[in-house]
């Protein structure tokens, strides 16, 4: 095959390096191809032959979609390789692992069957991965499986070549396939930097040992998650009355539901269960959870401190409460099969105590985000060797298999850094042995409070025997941490400070629809040049009512772009026009809602006409 290389990297990294980074790479496809919801290996073989041989056979191949069911566990590898016509190159029909041993003369073909986001545009694609360890590379193509749909993958074959403490290089086989350029960028600016990322890194973070979603097929997973996101989320994303991004928040729930209907699925089919499961969803905020789970048939109800404008929008069969969860035995459910805590903030360490306390039968999943303690408080943090975040994670396991839980681990495919979830699958102590760990559930809640001997004292005598009389909830009112009620003033002093700034650069940029005419794009500035210019009482409110200068800026990000730490104008017309040609491509109209800054503000006034600004002049 003729490749020709597109680009090439001079690194000091060993063989070992580069296949940890394409271990990585071909674990987590996901991660660098936006358009993969997931993937899954089909086989893994040692292969005698010319690569051309198998490459020219397969892309002949006339695929049906049944022959690549990833839920066949009765499917033996022959199978597989009579259905791709590539049997008579295979040296055994034994599963390998390519990593295994480091240095050998073998060649592998890997074949992995990609999941697409979604399925209206994509098809799921079938990709080739020769792995050559006597020339250190890599050749990597893509069949999808629906002739008429995009492939996930570039429409073009592409090689990896590695030379050891010299350079790396990526090579594409010309074609002239369509998008066939496309394919040569994507690679060259958004593939190659990564895998030279990865081969750079010390760490492992890419390669967790905990995979996504490890507990649920990832290809009910792809199926279910588009027919829900059809079912709820444009329709959700269009009637969503929250200040919150629908965006974000509608799709997040929808992967949530999705991976909870799997999870319950699951676990019917291994205790043979014929009811749905039912479940409590404490701190369950928008409801949406709530409200998909109860329409697709499980019986539930959510309880929030304080009532949400979209409760109003849900059906009769969405069950929501306000209410304010002291824990205490007032507030367990013995009916219950499920106790869902979905960033439910500070009763994150209390899930699994519910649970264990509701009933013998009671299980539980827990999404934790911010990081609380058993009182209320803020969690304290002790090791300052790694982050507070993976730290926090390790105790609340603590506090899960303290509870008596077999404690199950998984990563979720959601818009979120914080998507481990836990879950107390099952019992690890007998029926009989309930009243015995009770005690040392108690003992692990006095342990993390600040509860004195006289409070504990006032606790047993108390009617409806509170966990932890330390325990503070929140306030029912919402505190606004989106700097959206902070002091106006003081924002269009910080905005004003940062605009000069800015301005103080004059660069000038020329107008393209304007001929002759230069616009003042102005300059950049760090985060932190930015904190050394306002007072450190600024600095400090800012951080009491909205977390912080960052969280400002983007919430301002009708005037400002805030990457990598830095600081610029979003430029109108040029900055948001792959935002604007997606929507003319949906035949929607812009809606121009809010006004200009640039045009009112600006000295140049806006550099977008009319007609090209998302905003009104």
């Amino acid at each position: 095959m003729n490749f020709e290389q597109i680009a090439s990297e001079s690194t000091n990294n060993s063989v070992l390096h580069f296949w940890k980074a394409i271990t990585i790479w071909m674990r987590n496809p996901h991660v660098v191809n936006r358009r993969i919801l997931g993937s899954h290996e089909l086989l893994t073989i040692i292969v005698s032959c010319n690569v051309l041989d198998i490459f020219e056979r397969i892309e002949k191949l006339h695929i049906q979609p049944n022959d690549f069911e990833c839920d066949l566990p009765s499917r033996n590898i022959k199978d597989l390789l009579d259905a791709l016509n590539i049997t008579e190159y295979c040296q055994s029909f034994e599963c390998t692992d390519p990593f295994k041993v480091l240095n050998d003369d073998k060649v592998y073909l890997c074949t992995k069957k990609l999941l697409p986001r979604n399925t209206q545009i994509f098809s799921p694609t079938l990709e080739f991965i020769f792995i050559d360890k006597r020339s250190t590379s890599v050749i990597s193509f893509h069949k999808p499986i629906i002739s008429d749909k995009q492939s996930l993958g570039p429409n073009t074959p592409y090689s990896i070549q590695h030379h050891e403490y010299g350079s790396t290089c990526i090579n594409v086989y010309k074609s002239d396939a369509d998008n066939y350029g496309k394919s040569c960028d994507w690679l060259k600016f958004k593939f190659f930097p990564r895998l030279i990322k990865w081969m750079e890194s010390e760490n492992d973070a890419a390669n967790s040992k905990i995979s996504s979603l490890s507990l649920v097929s990832i290809e009910k997973y792809t199926l279910l998650y588009n027919h829900l996101k059809e079912k709820y989320g444009m329709k959700m994303v269009e009637i969503w009355p929250e200040n919150t991004d629908p965006a974000k928040f509608v799709y997040e729930d929808i992967a949530i539901a999705t991976y909870l209907l799997l999870l319950w699925e699951k676990e019917r089919l291994e205790k043979d269960m014929q009811e749905l499961q039912s479940f409590i969803d404490l701190g369950c905020g928008n409801g949406l959870l709530v409200h998909i789970l109860s329409s697709e048939g499980h019986k539930g109800t959510g309880i929030d401190l304080r009532r949400r404008k979209i409760w109003d929008l849900f059906s009769k069969s969405t069950h929501l409460q306000v209410n304010t969860i002291v824990p205490s035995s007032e507030t367990i459910f013995p009916g219950v099969d499920w106790i869902i805590g979905n960033h439910s903030d500070e009763l994150t360490p209390w899930i699994p105590v519910i649970a264990a306390r509701s009933s013998y039968e009671c299980r539980f999943f827990l999404l934790p985000c911010c990081a609380y303690e058993f009182d209320g408080a803020k969690y304290r943090r002790c090791n300052a060797g790694e982050s507070q975040y993976l730290e926090y994670m390790s105790y609340v396991k603590s506090i899960c298999e303290g509870c008596g839980f077999l404690t199950l681990m998984d990563k979720l495919r959601i818009p979120s850094t914080k998507r481990t979830c836990f879950i107390g699958w099952k019992r690890t102590y007998a029926r009989e042995n309930s009243e015995t760990l009770d005690t040392d559930i108690q003992k692990i809640i006095n342990a993390r409070s600040t509860t004195s001997l006289l409070k504990e004292i006032v606790r047993s005598e108390a009617k409806d025997d509170p966990w932890s009389l330390s325990f503070k909830p929140r306030s029912s009112t919402e505190r606004t941490r989106n700097c959206t009620q902070l002091n106006r003033e003081l924002i269009l002093n910080i905005v004003n400070i940062v605009v000069a700034h800015l301005l103080r650069a004059n660069r000038r940029i020329s107008l393209e629809r304007r001929s002759g005419e230069t616009w003042n794009a102005g300059g950049q500035i760090s985060i932190g040049e930015v904190a050394k210019l306002l007072a450190p009482e600024m600095l400090q409110q800012l951080r009491n009512e909205c977390g912080g200068l960052q969280t400002l800026l983007k919430n301002h990000n009708h005037i400002f772009c805030v990457t990598q730490g830095k600081v610029q104008f979003r430029i109108p017309g040029i900055v948001d026009k792959k935002k604007r040609t997606r929507k003319k491509k949906n035949n929607k109209p812009l809606r121009k809602i809010k006004p200009c800054w640039f045009h009112k503000n600006h000295p140049d006034g806006c550099p977008a006409l009319e007609i090209d600004c998302d905003f009104q002049h």
